[in-house]
């Protein structure tokens, strides 16, 4: 009743726990005296090669580093400074395009004063301007004129209550 049957053999219960502890000490005893072997096969190549393949490695992986600092550092510095390499005239010819546009915006809002039924007060003049804008009536057409247009070109910078349109006379 007491038999215990293995693949080993027929053993009673007692026998049977000696030969299965007998088994696992064995089994772990083959482990430990297997020789090592490497889990990644390796070629045979002289140590010397493998040293200078690892060098190689190590610059092209700090060849691709340098690389791509110099690249972000490089597109850092044309977006914060887009106008570095750009010629001074056309820099120039730029800056008075956009004060006109500037002063036309002004000129802008002062139609929409206008259009109110409005008086466009002293300070809705363009920048760089100290002399206010000239207001003039003709029965119900009140007209809004720039003092000095000439500083922009121009012989007419002006807007009537009439248009939403800003005028601009002269200058080509």
């Amino acid at each position: 009743m007491c038999l215990v049957f293995r693949d080993d053999g027929e053993f009673c219960e007692p026998c049977s726990e000696l030969a299965e502890e007998e088994a696992f000490v064995s089994a772990a005893t083959e482990s430990l005296n297997r020789p090592k072997t490497e889990t990644i096969a390796q070629p045979d190549i002289p140590q010397t090669d493998m040293e200078k393949r690892r060098e190689q490695d190590r610059i092209y992986i700090w060849g691709g580093v340098v690389t791509a600092t110099l690249m972000i550092a490089v597109g850092m510095g044309v977006y914060a400074f887009p106008n570095l390499f750009a010629d001074s005239e056309v820099l120039a010819l730029q800056a008075e395009e956009q004060r006109l546009e500037d002063c036309r915006l002004v000129f802008e809002e002062i139609t929409y004063v206008l259009r109110a039924g409005g008086v466009p007060d002293d300070s809705m003049r363009c920048d760089g301007t100290n002399i206010p804008n000239l207001i003039s009536r003709s029965g119900n057409l009140v007209r809004v004129d720039h003092p000095n247009p000439g500083a922009y070109g121009l012989t007419e910078i002006y807007v009537t209550n009439e248009s939403h349109q800003v005028f601009l006379v002269g200058g080509g």
